[in-house]
């Protein structure tokens, strides 16, 4: 017999073996399973709020960029409430007048937050 051949008694697996060897398969599928459903419920969160956390961060550091665009918008929305309230010789509604007004607090709030936010600070520690 030749060292290249294999034998094929060797080959055989023999019942109980493979027994042993599906209980051991059925056993670690069992195993990863659970793990999957105990362990990713807790995982998956954090995952997320890391995720999170680096898009807030990404964000920060784009505020002044974003800040500017919105007051450049915002003014020209403005200006093109004017322009087209003259062109129709005709007031503007109401509805964009209070709208107009909400975007303008809000980019008022974003221009002065800095200086807001201590003293929000301030008042919220107890």
């Amino acid at each position: 017999m030749d060292d290249t051949m294999i034998d094929k008694e060797t080959l055989k697996i023999k019942a109980p073996e493979r027994a042993a060897r599906a209980a051991a398969l059925t056993v670690a599928a069992g195993a990863v399973a659970c793990g999957v459903c105990c362990v990713l419920p807790f995982a998956l969160p954090a995952v997320a709020l890391a995720s999170a956390g680096g898009v807030i961060a990404w964000f920060s550091g784009v505020q002044l960029w974003a800040t500017v665009l919105a007051a450049i918008i915002v003014a020209a929305a403005w200006i093109w409430i004017v322009v087209q309230s003259v062109r129709a010789n005709a007031k503007p509604a109401r509805s964009t007048i209070y709208m107009m007004g909400i975007a303008t607090s809000v980019l008022l709030l974003a221009l002065f937050w800095s200086r807001i936010e201590p003293l929000i600070v301030q008042a919220l520690k107890v």
